[in-house]
């Protein structure tokens, strides 16, 4: 009897989302028919489902009626992080509105049989394009092997006079327990975030995606519910954070509040802050954890490279691709490119804001101004050495221009006592401090002979001694030990 009713039941079952169903659909919905262009599509595996916009698509994968159908082999789970509704985008769309998840809904988006852009419209900037706001939902954009490109695109191209400049990111995650998943070939790009809309709230910060988990209760609640990023692959590019206040950080993707940013690929990549961390910034009782992907920094080419200002509240100009806030230092940070390689995490209970993990490479703020202080002190005694060994050499010529005008003025001196050039040799010799047995040494004549030019020398200038001759020629002696140099 009951094998009967069983089977009973799979055949009605079967009946009616073979047949009941789509004619249901066709008739009493938004379902849109295949020849009219449609935005979006579901699809059962044996039907699709046509709809006119992507809000339409999203509002139907959310209503618990159709999840039921779509999902009604007994053998399938409910809708869930890993086996979401599948929503294929046909077309290019332009968003008035924000897609906004309620809670425990679970979605991937997935771009059809060539490249998709949603774009922001420039009637939609208080809010994120895309935002996983409910609770323990998720989207999950693209999935592995798709082969072409979903583009969520902010409007933002510089130069460009129809450039679009939003109130928010591009993309948010702040539902407890909710999760943004993005796989390759997914690229979100040119969003300007400018802030200043008091409706948008926190939610203003980031260029790109920014994630952080929204409760009303304790932060011990929130521990256990954490708001999470993912990002398996794809591109982020081209986004920039320019909030008008003290917190324009992270121009590529910001985690804080007890969010967390897991990369496991993908590419980060010219993105701009107005503040610091051009690339990528955890703030306060934020997680992120990196096992793959690059994050390009300063040394990158222009167009790669993620670029900090360090406007504003910041001392200095630091974090070009990644910067954590931490407590004890306030900041880790890195300026150079993360490759794919470098497992740059930082982990941990949120509530103590992570602990970091062995081999990272980060650099310390509080080491690099002790460098900085170092190469102060370092380049201030360069400086005084350099500054002591040229009025040195200052001092040097001045005195030795000094003993030749000294030397000058005395030969023209002695020119006038008609002295012979061996006499004014040792007339300058008795002028020093020399013997005259010494300089009998140094000149290799006799001491006699010596002692025979020096009373020559004396009795042509009228003097008895040699102090006689130094107050008669003191005013030509500036210095008598250079007249030996």
């Amino acid at each position: 009897m009951v094998s009967l009713l069983k089977i009973y039941y799979i055949i009605l079952r079967m009946f009616y989302k073979k047949l009941i169903l789509p004619v249901f659909l066709i008739i009493f919905t938004h379902t849109a028919l295949a020849g009219e262009n449609p935005a979006a599509s579901i699809s059962d595996g044996e039907n699709i489902f046509y709809y006119e916009t992507l809000h339409e698509a999203f509002e139907e994968a959310a209503k618990p009626d159709f999840t039921n159908l779509i999902f009604s082999n007994p053998s399938e789970t409910i809708p869930s992080i890993e086996n979401p509704v599948e929503i294929t985008l046909l077309a290019d769309v332009t968003l008035d509105e924000p897609l906004i998840t309620p809670d425990g809904v679970h979605i991937r988006l997935i771009s059809g049989s060539s490249d998709r852009y949603i774009h922001r419209s420039e009637n939609n900037l208080d809010y994120p394009v895309l935002w996983v706001r409910g609770t323990a939902s998720s989207v999950t954009l693209g999935k592995p092997g798709m082969e072409t490109r979903l583009i969520i695109d902010g409007g933002y191209m510089e130069g460009n006079e129809t450039s679009i400049k939003a109130h928010a990111p591009i993309a948010a995650v702040s539902g407890p327990d909710s999760k943004l998943i993005m796989y390759d070939n997914v690229i979100l790009q040119n969003n300007y975030n400018i802030g200043n809309n008091p409706s948008a709230s926190f939610y203003q910060l980031s260029g790109g995606v920014y994630v952080r988990t929204s409760t009303t209760n304790s932060d011990l609640e929130a521990i256990d519910h954490l708001a999470e990023f993912i990002m398996k692959g794809g591109i982020i590019r081209g986004n920039i954070n320019d909030l008008q206040n003290l917190l324009p950080n992270g121009g590529g993707v910001t985690a804080s509040g007890f969010g967390i940013f897991t990369m496991e690929g993908g590419v980060i990549m010219n993105n701009t802050a107005r503040g610091v961390g051009g690339g990528v910034v955890a703030g306060s009782r934020a997680s992120f954890y990196k096992t793959g992907g690059i994050i390009y920094g300063s040394n990158a080419p222009k167009g790669y490279r993620n670029t900090a200002l360090g406007q504003l509240s910041q001392l200095k100009i630091f974090g070009h691709a990644v910067v954590v806030c931490v407590f004890d230092p306030v900041y880790r940070f890195r300026n150079d490119t993360v490759k794919e390689n470098d497992n740059l995490s930082y982990t941990g209970t949120a509530f103590g804001n992570g602990t970091f993990n062995k081999g990272d490479k980060w650099d310390d703020p509080a080491k690099a101004a002790r460098r900085g202080v170092l190469f102060i002190i370092l380049s201030a005694l360069a400086f005084c050495a350099a500054f002591f060994f040229i009025i040195r050499n200052i001092i040097k010529a001045k005195q030795s221009k000094k003993a030749e005008l000294a030397k000058t003025a005395l030969d023209m001196e002695l020119k006038k006592f008609k002295l012979s050039a061996r006499e004014i040799e040792i007339c300058k010799l008795l002028l020093t401090e020399l013997s005259l047995k010494d300089i009998s040494y140094n000149l290799g004549i006799t001491y006699s002979g010596v002692n025979f030019h020096a009373q020559n020398v004396y009795r042509k200038l009228n003097v008895q001694s040699r102090t006689e001759l130094f107050v008669k020629l003191g005013k030509q002696i500036i210095n008598s030990e250079q007249l030996t140099d």
